[in-house]
């Protein structure tokens, strides 16, 4: 795994989300905080302009916006298949299954903690390897 790409909204998670996919060996982490400036960024790298990620973490509560428009949009392009998608939320089972329909490929709660989140990620970049 060498590029993660974060989607949260809240600074101090996105801290914890970065510095923990930089102790499992990621070169770059980029972040975001909207699903919107996610999309910007993804369009870019669908246009070669930026690379790829190996590994995307999403927040499905942006605040004001919804994590749900990210997750149609790399659903919705083939090229970004190969990047491994985790959702890293706080949720109940409509999300859940939300999830499931985008067939994302790994759903954690937040109420889980950061040991799952490095385990789903882990996993996630094994898979894209």
């Amino acid at each position: 795994m060498e590029h993660v790409l974060i989607v949260e909204d809240q600074a101090s998670e996105l801290r914890v989300v970065a510095d923990l996919a930089a102790s499992l060996g990621a070169t770059r982490v980029e972040g975001r905080t909207s699903a919107s400036a996610a999309i910007l960024y993804l369009q870019s790298a669908l246009e070669g302009k930026t690379p790829i990620p190996d590994v995307m973490v999403v927040d499905l509560d942006l605040g004001y916006e919804s994590g749900f428009e990210l997750l149609r949009f790399w659903h919705g392009n083939a090229r970004l298949a190969k990047s491994r998608l985790v959702v890293w939320t706080i949720m109940g089972p409509e999300q859940q299954e939300i999830c499931q329909l985008f067939k994302v490929d790994a759903v954690i709660s937040k109420a889980e903690g950061v040991a799952a989140l490095k385990r789903a990620i882990e996993t996630r970049a094994r898979a894209a390897s």
